[in-house]
């Protein structure tokens, strides 16, 4: 009964403030088919993590750094780069859902693909399969671009405001909860099956979860809407140039926004060191392959605490200060990792990256969302995503060539000069939250 009465109060969104009613109508259905699409998705993120199973199956392929960095560099940096390009097109929609909905189909053909670059090793060489691999990660990585602008607008437009920490730290707990469970199952398939064969069962499980989160995506009710206005203005049909020009216009006139803007250039610059953890653990202590997934098992533990304890505190401390956070535990992950006392700092620094990354996603996510006016909001996300999303690439092949060149802890101390940078230029953001949503009907 306790847990019934929690529920409903969960889905209940408060009558004091102005809500579209259709937003409002929807609400409840909206709210679980969403939250179900990421839980899913992160149980199939968990047999195939950018962070630690497909760096690690990379560095069977390859001993170079800078191929290996090429794996979260392309993933991280397709999902942050095209979502400028498509900002103007976006916004310009009356109805996000369908493009969203087709955006979601071509995100997740890779995942057909990906089993074969394990399974193929079988009969072909490690080099081919290697350009097959990051061919099908780049691939990845780009269409989650394209859809992460349309869904960002969808979830915007049917999560309200005074929601969407709750939202997002809710299906992100459940959903980290099922990644651990997904990377016990993947610590068992990797020590079970020979070699290739536990990377493509894992990869083929991984993708079948994902394919089925689109089953919940797709029912998403979208209210109808006209386009909004920005300035007063309404929303026209215009070219690419002309976007660009909206796009300088912001820059110009918003010094906060961009003080934003270069504190995540920075903090990304700081997280080329993300890309090695796990290959620095299992090369430096001679770990076996499968500690990989104990690694994502600890991961995602981690990060299930840090959902539920942000998400609870979210709506209070404003996504600011929720990134502050992550940035803090970030550098000390660093430090850590540039000391490395021992094998035990490994596990502890996976425990710390969990839950900082827990925090970037809420804060991200809800802070693009909120610090421009919802007219211009796709512009915005857009830009925030794209800038900082040129250096998610430039970063993780920074950091292989440090590697190369030099150490890993050479490369630590960089990361962690930079992440420190970051952290200062995000102390002078300042938040524009907002409490209500209105959509126009038409």
């Amino acid at each position: 009964m306790h847990i019934n009465q929690y529920i409903e109060k969960y889905l209940r969104l408060p009558t004091d403030q102005h809500i579209d009613p259709e937003v409002r109508q929807h609400f409840r259905p909206n709210v679980i088919n969403n939250a179900l699409d990421g839980i899913i998705w992160l149980l199939g993120e968990s047999f195939v993590s950018v962070n630690t199973i497909l760096p690690v199956f990379a560095s069977t392929l390859t001993s170079s750094a800078v191929l290996i960095g090429l794996v979260p560099a392309l993933t991280n940096a397709g999902w942050f780069i095209p979502q400028l390009m498509m900002a103007g097109h976006v916004q310009r929609l009356p109805r996000k859902m369908p493009f969203a909905k087709a955006m979601s189909i071509v995100e997740r053909l890779p995942y057909i693909f990906l089993p074969m670059t394990a399974y193929f090793l079988h009969w072909l060489s490690k080099d081919l399969i290697l350009v097959f691999f990051l061919v099908v990660v780049a691939w990845r990585g780009i269409a989650s671009g394209m859809i992460a602008l349309p869904w960002q607008e969808v979830i915007a437009t049917v999560i309200p405001p005074p929601f969407r920490s709750r939202f997002f730290g809710f299906s992100r707990t459940f959903g980290r909860i099922m990644g651990v469970v997904g990377s016990g199952l993947t610590t068992i398939i990797l020590a079970r099956f020979i070699y290739p064969t536990n990377y493509a069962v894992s990869f083929l499980i991984g993708g079948a979860f994902i394919w089925l989160s689109y089953f919940f995506f797709a029912r998403t009710i979208e209210p109808s809407s006209v386009p909004k206005k920005v300035d007063n203005h309404p929303i026209e049909k215009q070219g690419i140039w002309n976007d660009f020009k909206n796009y300088k216009n912001i820059l110009n006139r918003d010094s906060n926004f961009v003080r934003y803007l270069v504190s995540r250039i920075l903090f990304q610059l700081g997280s080329m060191a993300v890309a090695f953890f796990a290959v620095y653990g299992i090369q430096n202590y001679q770990l076996a392959d499968q500690q990989a997934a104990v690694f994502s098992g600890v991961m995602f533990f981690s990060a299930t605490l840090g959902c539920i304890i942000l998400g609870v505190v979210g709506d209070n401390l404003g996504p600011r200060k929720t990134l502050l956070i992550s940035d803090v535990l970030l550098a000390s992950a660093l430090l850590l990792a540039f000391v490395s006392p021992g094998i035990w700092s490994i596990y502890v620094i996976f425990l710390i990256l969990g839950f900082a990354q827990s925090g970037y996603i809420l804060g991200e996510l809800i802070i693009a969302m909120e610090l421009g006016p919802d007219g211009e909001r796709p512009i915005y996300i857009g830009l925030a995503r794209t800038l900082p999303g040129i250096f998610v690439l430039i970063a993780p092949l920074v950091g292989g060539l440090l590697i190369e060149q030099f150490s890993y802890r050479t490369m630590f101390l960089v990361a962690l000069i930079f992440s420190l940078a970051g952290t200062v230029f995000l102390l002078g953001v300042k938040e524009k939250c907002k409490t209500v949503i209105t959509i126009e009907n038409s």
